[in-house]
């Protein structure tokens, strides 16, 4: 690693790659055995298209990122390509929970998957720190964007 800002960035985006593939899966999972959980626990689970492609975005923001860093470190690219795909994936993740939150409150993330507005403050946390982790990826992202174009 050649510099501390370099190795932020490669976690950042680990994490973000690591974290958006794993709820995509747990969510995928959970919306297929919906007829069951139904069954057992009597509620439905519905399919959120806005929260799947918040968790596309995410993964392609965090690829992208991954991608420009390990071709500074290799070719000394100093384009900025792959850090805007990053800024802008990370930005319509933040739009699309900016969208959900405007019209559902905090609690955007219980009512995409319930369809019904409950008072369950985890719910609420969940939304939050969704919310709050992408805002902070979004903000890492366009710090690489304008290291990138800094550099060139």
């Amino acid at each position: 690693m050649r510099t501390f800002r370099t190795f932020i960035n490669f976690f950042s985006a680990e994490i973000e790659i690591f974290a958006a593939g794993t709820i995509l899966v747990l969510f995928l999972t959970i919306v297929t055995m919906s007829l069951s959980m139904n069954q057992f626990f009597g509620t439905t689970i519905y399919l959120s298209r806005f929260f799947l492609a918040i968790l596309i975005s995410m993964i392609i923001a965090g690829i992208s990122i991954q991608i420009s860093n390990v071709k500074r470190l290799t070719d000394g690219y100093t384009g900025y390509l792959f850090s805007s795909i990053a800024v802008i994936a990370n930005s319509a993740a933040l739009i699309f929970e900016t969208f959900e939150m405007t019209f559902y409150g905090m609690n955007w993330f219980g009512f995409e998957f319930f369809r019904v507005q409950t008072n369950n403050s985890f719910l609420y946390l969940i939304g939050f720190l969704i919310f709050l982790y992408t805002v902070l990826m979004t903000i890492i992202s366009m710090l690489d964007l304008l290291y990138a174009v800094g550099e060139s």
